[in-house]
């Protein structure tokens, strides 16, 4: 059980019940943005100020993480505002999760957090690098992961990202973990599938961070906050 402090008190908050907050909270979000979902503005901002408030509280982040979410709560529908305020939550509190499954022995669940972590991130560059039909073929089941992450490195590489095949693979690995845990495995490697999972993710995180500067699309939020957040949270383990 971590403390979360405010204005001089401290609150005890369990990791699940923030985890099913914020769980809540983003998907709300990505349906108020992309579903076109009718929400109260004012309402789902506050609230997700408050995710990162108490988030970067718990992960004790020094601030990064509530201040980029405050500015981007602001105004969800102002200028990709909203849709780095998803990114940032979603990714840096997924890797976040994984961490904390890992620690109390969920392996799986740790890789799986991992994997939805890098899937998101992704989808982010394909759909600001022009090639979101990527993953709407594999969203589809038109074609695999695997042929996915192929396609958009090919579509990376001659736009001057010249390690687009080893974002491929760590991608596919992360993913890969996720996808088919094996469970009979001994308990030394799956604790280390787990870790391996969440550092690659981390890597994934901040390559495709990278990935949008190259091409001119960078995410709303500090990018150097969120590699000192993804850096933080790794450690972790």
């Amino acid at each position: 059980m971590d403390r979360i402090r405010h204005r001089g008190e401290y609150m005890a908050v369990g990791f699940a019940a923030l985890d099913k907050r914020i769980i809540r909270d983003t998907e709300t979000l990505h349906d108020f943005l992309w579903h076109g979902e009718k929400k109260d503005e004012t309402s789902l901002s506050a609230k997700l100020r408050k995710d990162g408030r108490d988030a970067d509280a718990f992960l004790h982040l020094g601030g990064r993480l509530r201040k980029n979410a405050e500015s981007l709560a602001q105004d969800l529908t102002s200028s990709g505002k909203g849709e780095s305020l998803f990114e940032l939550l979603e990714h840096s509190w997924g890797l976040a999760a994984a961490t904390v499954l890992r620690a109390k022995g969920n392996y799986r669940g740790a890789a799986e957090r991992a994997k939805a972590v890098i899937s998101s991130a992704s989808i982010g560059v394909c759909a600001n690098a022009g090639c979101f039909e990527f993953v709407q073929e594999w969203e589809a089941g038109k074609i695999d992961f695997e042929t996915y992450t192929g396609k958009l490195a090919d579509f990376l590489e001659p736009k001057g990202y010249m390690d687009s095949g080893q974002f491929k693979r760590l991608l596919n690995a992360v993913y890969e973990f996720g996808m088919n845990w094996n469970a009979v495995a001994s308990k030394p490697e799956q604790s280390l599938a787990a870790r391996t999972s969440i550092e690659g993710a981390g890597w994934c995180l901040l390559t495709s961070v990278s990935i949008r500067e190259l091409l001119g699309v960078p995410p709303k939020f500090s990018t150097h906050d969120f590699a000192d957040i993804v850096e933080r949270i790794v450690d972790r383990i």
